[in-house]
């Protein structure tokens, strides 16, 4: 981080008037290196959800930075999020840490429950849950954990990306 020094006579008001412009100058230059390094921020969860696999080809499910009030959202959209963060089946990660902030529940067979699933049928029937896509049988879909592996990373990286930004 820089430090900077302004100088002023009190008693030349030519000089008071050049330091209020150049403290106004340093304040924009800092609020642009803000709004870059939360850019940043969220430029690289993104990246870490596109290494996840979150970006699925055919436009299923995207993966953007926008711009909000304050900031930038990472968002990731499309049929299946929820199964790509937390699992399905016999391996939904109960215990992601994003799990209580969620509108519904999750756990093994949750959605399934809700929806009146194969998965829920069969588990209650035959005592192991299965779902067909496509032809194929399905007992689970692995976690990824893409939000919290987010939070993870940038609590790793947000200091080496503001030294970058802010040098």
């Amino acid at each position: 981080m820089a430090n900077h020094v302004i100088e002023l006579d009190p008693l030349d008001p030519f000089s008071v008037m050049a330091a209020g412009v150049k403290y106004r100058r340093l304040m924009k230059e800092f609020d642009q290196k803000v709004d870059t390094f939360l850019e940043r921020l969220a430029e690289r969860g993104r990246e870490v959800l596109d290494e996840l696999g979150y970006t699925v080809d055919g436009g299923e499910i995207t993966v953007t930075v926008e711009p909000i009030d304050n900031g930038y959202m990472i968002n990731a959209a499309g049929k299946g999020v929820v199964f790509l963060e937390f699992g399905a089946g016999d391996t939904v990660n109960s215990g992601n840490m994003y799990v209580d902030e969620m509108p519904f529940d999750v756990a093994s067979g949750s959605y399934s429950e809700a929806n009146d699933g194969l998965y829920a049928i069969t588990r209650e029937v035959f005592g192991q849950g299965w779902w067909e896509f496509g032809g194929v049988k399905y007992t689970e879909i692995m976690p990824r954990n893409g939000m919290q592996t987010v939070y993870e990373t940038l609590m790793q990286e947000w200091r080496e990306i503001a030294r970058e930004v802010f040098a």
